[in-house]
């Protein structure tokens, strides 16, 4: 009988939506994996059917601010406006509007921190850098994410091409792999609401 204890691994995905999250949400569907999207609201804003299609499939939309600043350079009503914005775009397509937050370039303070309590939204950062933001090739992607991999996972990718990471091509090759190394070695895919709840307790606003 296996006693092994369960393995959980949350695929994050950053700076979208665009062109290539399509190719991503193709992916997932084909394996039945749920992810977590934090997308840019300047972005949302010209990819609408992405946005309805994530939602539809039941991935997880989380708010990664509207143009993409380093939140830590603003002042709280620049934070809110930022914040605020996307959610709002993301209401008017799907409905619901997100409470995670990722700062842009892992970029807080604990000024950002006690402003996005307030605004009643939860930041999420990662455990594991997949490196699809320098790395050129899927094999050095895959490689990344092989040798951070954890009990417990939270991964962060890029679907978005718009904010220094370029074409999104190595991460469309890569994931599939990657994908399929994670199921050989028995991790459970969860959306990030998911691994809060059993993989990584945190602390939430009141």
């Amino acid at each position: 009988m296996n006693q092994n204890p369960p393995k959980y691994v949350a695929l994050t995905f950053d700076d979208g939506p665009s062109a290539y999250t399509v190719s991503i949400l193709d992916i997932l569907k084909r394996y039945n994996i749920p992810a977590t999207f934090f997308v840019v609201g300047s972005e949302v804003k010209k990819f609408p059917d992405v946005i309805q299609r994530m939602h539809r499939e039941k991935h997880i939309i989380g708010n990664h601010t509207w143009s993409h600043p380093d939140i830590t350079t603003l002042s709280e009503n620049e934070l809110w406006k930022e914040i605020n914005s996307t959610n709002i775009q993301i209401m008017k397509i799907i409905g619901c509007s997100p409470n995670l937050f990722r700062p842009p370039y892992s970029s807080i303070n604990d000024k950002n921190t006690d402003a996005i309590k307030k605004f009643r939204m939860t930041s999420v950062l990662w455990n594991v850098d997949s490196g699809d933001w320098y790395e050129k090739s899927p094999l050095g992607i895959q490689n990344n994410v092989i040798s951070g991999i954890q009990k417990n996972s939270l991964i962060v990718m890029h679907d978005g091409d718009q904010y220094g990471s370029g074409p999104r091509d190595q991460i469309v090759t890569a994931l599939p792999k990657i994908i399929k190394y994670l199921l050989e070695n028995n991790y459970r895919f969860l959306t990030v609401p998911q691994f809060h709840q059993v993989a990584y307790k945190i602390e939430k606003w009141s």
